[in-house]
């Protein structure tokens, strides 16, 4: 990897990174603020509002894709593409907003068993949700832009600052005005319009000289091909995401998705090296030939079993030490299995990341689409039958084991799997020891943290045996790590 794409990845990671650690230390305050009920219907707000984004057609995702192929093109070419793109999220994110408002209420108030109490809080916040969906359609294409360039330390700026403050303005608002849905949805959306804004201002800036009217049909259609099948993982990427934490607030209320959700989003935020990887590599992968574009995202992968499996496999060992001193023992002793379980899942579904990416990225969405169109009827079979047996874990492990098939599949289909089976070996026996071990031991918080040092430093390991772009960072690191020392020691002497 060379020097920008290093410097790219640092910006990625450090612009997940932020918002995650304030999250952590938000997260109980909300909790105990607001009420676990509460928390887990901002929880399905979120989840709504990510399902109705598929009525952007896939704009964001084909804007990004072109406008990466035109990276180094004047503005007067990526002009159309940009204001095309932005035009018809505006007028689809208008159509999706009456939808949402025409059924989300309902949804809301008819689908979740909602305690008596919030039914009437819930719907009188409601209308407070529905403008956030358009804003978040035209900040994808804004964000689109941004990354197309690679100006990774401008989107990050942006986008973690937007979550960080979306993350304290609420919390501010509920101990200033009282811990009511009607103060914490408007909040949220303030944030949403504050970035949305500001975000508009800066590409425009660099896009600069833009004209408003140039918009092109020629482009329209090239965008909707594309995102056609975009569309359709966009349509069901989020119902295979979220339909576990539907179903458990149907069946088991809004608390229950509170000790799902929670657990689940430790699982989701712990990609952050996967998502931080993919968004990395995808301008530069639209912009190669096939066989260079295979050939990193191959090496990309391997990187991310090794990597990120330093990272997923010690936190399922400490996810219950983690979850009690955190939030507590009465809540971690619900949360604790399914945290587990969704870790794992986690450490597959970020190394699926890659092919994802690189499949989008050279213009075969419908791939993808077509995978995930697989995985529906097995996948809602599984999540049934595994929470009618086994409760929460048992929705963990019905999304784990689809996000294991689906890692395998698009693998298989970018042509990256041949490349890293072998390889790949270590890392999944070392990812099953970390879990049986969570299991079988229920260790106390230390011997779990020493535990987790050595399974993460046996990770960091084979995965510098076996990956050249591992070991050659690790070499820089150590070179540089030996001339500090060096220094230091000069400065003493």
């Amino acid at each position: 990897m060379n020097a920008r794409l290093s410097r790219n990845l640092a910006l990625n990671l450090a612009g997940i990174l932020l918002p995650v650690i304030v999250s952590m230390v938000t997260v109980p305050f909300y909790i105990h603020a607001i009420g676990a009920a509460r928390y887990g219907i901002v929880s399905i707000t979120w989840i709504l509002l990510g399902y109705f984004g598929f009525l952007d057609f896939g704009l964001s995702r084909a804007s990004a894709n072109a406008l990466g192929k035109l990276a180094h093109a004047p503005p007067e070419a990526r002009a159309p593409v940009l204001i095309t793109a932005l035009y018809l999220n505006v007028l689809f994110g208008l159509a999706a907003s009456f939808l949402l408002y025409l059924g989300g209420s309902s949804l809301m108030s008819h689908v979740f068993s909602l305690p008596s109490d919030l039914r009437q809080e819930t719907l009188d916040a409601f209308p407070w949700i529905v403008p956030m969906l358009p804003l978040g359609m035209v900040i994808g294409v804004a964000m689109g832009a941004l990354e197309s360039r690679e100006r990774f330390l401008l989107s990050n700026l942006l986008s973690g600052s937007g979550m960080v403050l979306g993350q304290i303005l609420p919390l501010f608002c509920v101990f200033k005005f009282g811990p009511s849905l009607g103060v914490v949805i408007p909040a949220l959306l303030l944030v949403r319009l504050l970035v949305a804004v500001t975000i508009l201002g800066v590409v425009a800036r660099l896009e600069w000289p833009i004209r408003s009217l140039a918009f092109d049909f020629g482009w329209a259609r090239k965008l909707f091909s594309y995102g056609a099948w975009v569309t359709v993982s966009s349509l069901i990427g989020p119902a295979l995401d979220t339909f576990d934490q539907l179903f458990i607030g149907h069946t088991l209320g809004p608390a229950a998705v509170a000790h799902y959700s929670v657990p689940m989003n430790i699982a989701l935020r712990s990609q952050m090296l996967a998502t931080a990887l993919a968004r990395t590599l995808f301008p530069r992968i639209s912009r190669e030939d096939a066989a260079t574009g295979q050939r990193l995202a191959t090496n990309a992968t391997i990187s991310l079993i090794y990597v990120f499996g330093a990272m997923c496999g010690p936190a399922i060992i400490m996810a219950g030490p983690f979850l009690e001193i955190w939030i507590g023992r009465e809540f971690a002793q619900s949360s604790r299995l399914v945290a587990e379980i969704l870790l794992f899942g986690a450490w597959m579904n970020g190394i699926a990341f890659m092919p994802y990416s690189q499949l989008q990225a050279q213009g075969r969405p419908h791939i993808t689409a077509r995978v995930h169109a697989i995985e529906i009827v097995p996948f809602l079979l599984g999540l049934w039958l595994l929470i009618r047996l086994a409760g929460l874990p048992g929705a963990a492990l019905a999304w784990s084991l689809r996000v294991g098939a689906d890692c395998i599949a698009l693998l298989w289909l970018a042509g990256c799997l041949r490349g890293i089976l072998l390889r790949a070996i270590p890392g999944v026996t070392l990812m099953l020891l970390c879990f049986l071990l969570a299991e079988g031991l229920m260790a106390q918080p230390t011997v779990a943290f020493w535990l987790s040092v050595m399974l993460g430093l046996a990770f960091l390991g084979f995965g510098i045996l076996l990956e050249p772009t591992l070991r050659d960072a690790a070499q820089m690191v150590a070179v540089k790590l030996i001339r500090a020392s060096v220094r230091l020691r000069g400065e003493r002497i």
